[in-house]
């Protein structure tokens, strides 16, 4: 007997994986009672000295917490949770430098920048991982 293949639709492998995965009482976050964040994970915050007073809502996970500051000599960064507890403090005499930020609990952030000879900043947080 000759078996004959057909070439599988995407629509119809979609179908297939949704009803496998509705079987098995996969449940998404949402249904589960997971907080969802209002920012995507690949999403970069960008935060200057104008806009400090501006809280960040921050996913959990890993941050890559950049600076750039050409001006200054030094920089005094406090990147502060609202609600978890959570404080990240960077001092640098780099103008420009990148760090990473582990355990970053979901919370929504300040940050200040404490260096009285630095008037002019921006910081770029990139979320890299959970």
């Amino acid at each position: 007997m000759a078996i004959t293949l057909r070439p599988v639709r995407p629509v119809t492998a979609l179908m297939a994986a949704a009803m496998l995965f509705a079987a098995c009482g996969g449940e998404s976050a949402a249904e589960d009672g997971a907080a969802l964040s209002a920012r995507p994970p690949q999403e970069q915050t960008t935060i200057t000295q104008a806009d400090v007073a501006t809280p960040v809502e921050l996913q959990a996970g890993r941050y890559r917490f950049g600076w750039d500051a050409p001006e200054c000599k030094g920089v005094d960064f406090a990147l502060t949770g609202a609600t978890q507890g959570f404080v990240y403090s960077k001092k640098s005499a780099l103008p420009k430098f990148q760090s990473i930020v582990s355990d970053v609990p979901a919370d929504t952030y300040t940050l200040a920048q404490s260096d009285t000879r630095c008037t002019a900043w921006t910081v770029l947080l990139d979320r890299i991982g959970n």
